[in-house]
């Protein structure tokens, strides 16, 4: 339950109690637990496991020539800092744990997918933007 007195608080508490009422026996242990539905420890890794179905997603539909290395590099170091943060905390959430690991491979694949294509086409692995004061030299 929320502590807080806000409109948002309040709707959640309603939500809750409503449930509440009408969650099976064989549910409880899981609704009542610490890292339960009741609690940010649950929906967290919820929201997170959104991040895996997009990595999954462009895994399978986006070309590796497309890959992000930033974007893959950076969420792959934070599934790593959040795997370990998800069992140093009280409670530990491992369904937090499963996520981020999940993160960390999906975008560990993705690099691993456009290092390849990179290696396999050097010629086009460099980007000529209009403006760029560089040139490879061989397109006149």
């Amino acid at each position: 339950m929320s502590k807080g007195t806000g409109p948002l608080s309040k709707l959640y508490n309603a939500v809750i109690n409503s449930v509440d009422k009408v969650v099976p026996q064989a549910v409880r242990p899981l609704w009542e637990s610490p890292a339960g539905p009741k609690t940010v420890f649950f929906w967290g890794p919820l929201g997170k496991w959104l991040l895996v179905l997009a990595g999954i997603g462009d895994i399978v539909k986006r070309p590796p020539q497309n890959v992000s290395l930033n974007q893959s590099g950076v969420l792959a170091a934070t599934g790593l800092i959040w795997s370990r943060y998800s069992v140093v905390i009280i409670p530990k959430n491992y369904s937090l744990l499963a996520a981020n690991f999940v993160v960390f491979l999906t975008q560990g694949f993705l690099i691993a997918k456009h290092l390849k294509w990179r290696s396999e086409n050097p010629k086009n692995a460099f980007y000529q933007h209009s403006q760029s004061p560089f040139s490879l030299g061989d397109d006149q």
